[in-house]
C-alpha cells in the first residue's frame, strides 16, 4: 500500500540551551574566522560542523541540493583554468588552481547558509525599528516553512503567494509570535566557546604557520 509520508523535522535542541541573541552572536562571531580560513580541507570540516549545528537547530539538510550547488560552482570555475594541469578531458582542462578555487567558493556559500540556519531563530529580537522588521520577516519565514502547504517547483511563485495570503489578511494588523524567554545554559555557553575557539584557533594556527614560512623565505 503506497504511503506519502513527510520526513519530520528534527527537534530544535539548540533552543533548549541557547538564548536567541547568544546564538545569533555565535554565528556572527564565527563568520570572520570562517571566511578568512585559507585551507580547503579546514573549510570542508567547518561546513560539516555548521551542518551539524543546523541539524541540532531543527533544520532539515537537503544534501543533494547543496552537493549540486558545490559541483556547479566548481564546474564553472574550471572554465577559467590556472595552475598545474591535473587532467584534460577533450576541450576541458582541469587545473588544480581552478578546481580548488571552485570548491572553496562552493563550500563557502553552503557554509554561509548553514551558519544562518543554526544562528537565526524567529524569536530573535534585535533593537530598533529595523530589528522589529527583521524579527517579523523571520516569523513569517518560519510560518511558511512549518505551514501545511508545500512550495511546489512547478508553480513556485503561485504556491508561495498562496501561503502568504493565508498568513496575511489585508486590513489586519500583523502579529508576531510571543517571545519565550530562554536563558543560555552552562552547556550552551560551553558549546558557544567550543565553536568559537575551534574556528578561531584553526585560523590563528594557520596564520602563524604562514607567517613563519614567510619569514623563513625572506
Amino acid at each position: 500500500m503506497p504511503t506519502n509520508r513527510r520526513r519530520r523535522r528534527p527537534p530544535n535542541r539548540l533552543k533548549e540551551h541557547f538564548n536567541a541573541m547568544h546564538l545569533f552572536l555565535t554565528g556572527a562571531l564565527v563568520l570572520p574566522a570562517y571566511l578568512f580560513q585559507p585551507l580547503l580541507v579546514v573549510r570542508i570540516a567547518q561546513v560539516l560542523l555548521f551542518a551539524g549545528l543546523a541539524h541540532l537547530a531543527g533544520k532539515r539538510i537537503m544534501w543533494i541540493y547543496f552537493a549540486i550547488t558545490v559541483a556547479s560552482i566548481a564546474f564553472f570555475n574550471l572554465l577559467t583554468p590556472f595552475g598545474r594541469v591535473l587532467v584534460s578531458l577533450g576541450p576541458l582542462t582541469i587545473t588544480r588552481g581552478a578546481l580548488e578555487g571552485g570548491l572553496m567558493k562552493g563550500f563557502t556559500i553552503v557554509g554561509l547558509v548553514f551558519i544562518s540556519l543554526f544562528s537565526i531563530r524567529p524569536d530573535l529580537r534585535l533593537p530598533g525599528r529595523l530589528g522589529g522588521l527583521v524579527a517579523r520577516v523571520f516569523f513569517y519565514f518560519e510560518r511558511i516553512i512549518e505551514g501545511k502547504k508545500r512550495i511546489q517547483a512547478r508553480r513556485l511563485i503561485a504556491s508561495i503567494d498562496d501561503v502568504l495570503e493565508e498568513l496575511y489578511v489585508p486590513g489586519s494588523v500583523a502579529e508576531t509570535a510571543p517571545v519565550e524567554r530562554i536563558d543560555t545554559t552552562a552547556l550552551g555557553y560551553a558549546l558557544m566557546v567550543a565553536v568559537l575557539g575551534l574556528n578561531w584557533g584553526l585560523l590563528l594556527v594557520q596564520s602563524h604557520i604562514d607567517l613563519v614560512g614567510w619569514m623563513t623565505w625572506v
